[in-house]
């Protein structure tokens, strides 16, 4: 008795360090519970469009629920029978967000790396697609930027998609190590990378810095860009 009794015990012990255990949430997860059926699938999609229509008129993130319901024709009622509050719809419309740009990205890289024959082909090719890709995403990527600087897991969230497309841009530039001028060849990729990031977030007012937006030439910034990149990879020690 006192045997069935203690493996009583120890299955109540697991079940409840079961229950009570919190999942691991999946990559990319939209924070939200996405509907499955037809017309409820089209009020959710109509909320995440809203949402993301006000980001992109505001420029931030400070609507609110009723905006939402009003803009996406949907009620209140429904905004929070999928979301349990507006950071959630917020980190689902991010998720979206993300989503696309992945996809364009990954197009974007196909692209790059078939058209180019030579360093000075892919980081001109590069330069130009990325820095497009990125100014026509800018508009609701700023709110999102800003507010991920507060927000750990929409933060984690981006930080993944960056390295994704940095990661494949390094192994892209160094398939011309060959013409490297210095022998770290991956800390120069990171940094020729880096450079192109950051200069063109800073034009576009991406991060914490917007007012510093639009400050000179964009067809010039870009050609620069494209030149300064393998003549940085070629520079011998100085």
């Amino acid at each position: 008795m006192a045997a069935v009794s203690t493996e009583k015990s120890k299955r109540d012990s697991i079940s409840r360090s079961a229950s009570s255990a919190k999942p691991e949430a999946p990559e990319n997860v939209e924070a939200s519970r996405v509907p499955q059926q037809g017309r409820s699938r089209a009020s959710y999609e109509r909320m995440l469009v809203a949402a993301e229509k006000l980001m992109i008129k505001r420029g931030d993130d400070e609507f609110t629920l009723t905006e939402v319901a009003k803009t996406g024709k949907v009620s209140i009622g429904s905004i929070y029978l999928r979301f349990d509050s507006k950071d959630d719809l917020i980190r689902a419309v991010h998720g979206r967000v993300l989503g696309r740009i992945n996809e364009d990205q990954q197009r974007m890289l196909v692209s790059v790396s078939g058209r180019s024959g030579s360093l000075d082909d892919y980081a001109r090719y590069f330069v130009e697609a990325y820095a497009e890709l990125l100014k026509e995403y800018s508009p609701v990527l700023r709110p999102i930027m800003f507010r991920a600087i507060h927000d750990e897991s929409m933060s984690a969230l981006g930080r993944g998609s960056a390295e994704e497309l940095s990661n494949e841009v390094h192994r892209e530039l160094l398939a011309y190590a060959s013409e490297f001028g210095r022998p770290d060849h991956q800390r120069l990729v990171e940094n020729a990378f880096r450079m192109i990031y950051c200069t063109l977030a800073r034009y576009l007012g991406l991060g914490s810095s917007p007012e510093a937006a639009n400050q000179g030439n964009w067809e010039e910034l870009k050609e620069d860009l494209a030149i300064m990149c393998p003549a940085f990879l070629r520079a011998g020690a100085g």
